[in-house]
């Protein structure tokens, strides 16, 4: 026989499933919790990438300054963009991007026109930066050489005209990378390091959308201005969050 005691309603009935209320409160904390680790770790990283890239940056314009004495001038362009020049002409222009960094060599001081050897002028650039990037290779992730053109066409050996500046564009990107493995001691086997070519269908005016055509194209190399800015070699250094 059930006790009638067991059976009556006084009100405190133990419910062992929490009310929907108390549940939706709970996922509630749990999520907002999860948030401010996925971020408070985010912003950790965020400033370790942004502290290699002014590292760089800082070791860099130490050296060229070193090297050019006098003549060492630097430009800032915009807020994340600096121009150096040794007096007479730009060398290089340093870029930080919120994923990577980006260093473009003008054409001048690496290569002459048509060819794809890196100059003695060059090589003494290219050195610097190399040290520096090896310097710094525990806080780089990976390292990629573009080449790039202008849109005039020129004839590489055994290939057809059309093609010239894809060629040249990635000669000059292999011989980039050979001397960083060679000369600057930089191991792909311990830091990655790409070489590729977009030959003249980059331009720095292009974005990175689907609107772009080839008129656009044209448009950024219509004069022979905009054609100099587009002959270079760029670095894109790519950071860990260690």
């Amino acid at each position: 026989m059930l006790n009638s005691d067991f059976l009556r309603d006084d009100g405190h009935d133990f419910n062992f499933w929490p009310s929907f209320t108390d549940l939706m409160l709970t996922i509630t904390i749990i999520m907002a919790a999860l948030l401010v680790v996925k971020f408070g770790v985010s912003a950790s990283q965020l400033k370790q990438k942004q502290e290699s890239k002014l590292a760089i940056i800082s070791e860099i314009k130490n050296q060229l300054k070193i090297k050019f004495k006098g003549n060492y001038k630097e430009t800032k362009e915009s807020e994340n963009t600096l121009i150096i020049s040794n007096g007479s002409e730009n060398i290089i222009k340093i870029t930080s991007e919120t994923d990577y960094q980006q260093i473009s060599f003008y054409e001048k001081i690496l290569f002459d026109k048509s060819q794809y050897s890196i100059k003695a002028s060059g090589r003494d650039v290219l050195k610097i930066v190399g040290d520096v990037i090896k310097l710094k290779s525990n806080k780089i992730k990976l390292v990629q050489i573009e080449g790039h053109t202008d849109s005039n066409e020129i004839k590489m050996d055994n290939y057809p005209k059309n093609m010239g500046n894809i060629v040249l564009g990635s000669r000059r990107a292999v011989d980039v990378y050979q001397f960083f493995k060679d000369q600057v001691g930089i191991d792909p086997a311990v830091l990655p390091v790409s070489a590729t070519t977009f030959g003249e269908y980059a331009p720095p005016s292009r974005k990175l959308d689907s609107t772009y055509n080839k008129e656009a194209l044209q448009k950024a190399n219509s004069t022979e201005e905009l054609k100099a800015s587009n002959r270079r070699i760029e670095l894109k250094l790519f950071f860990s969050s260690r």
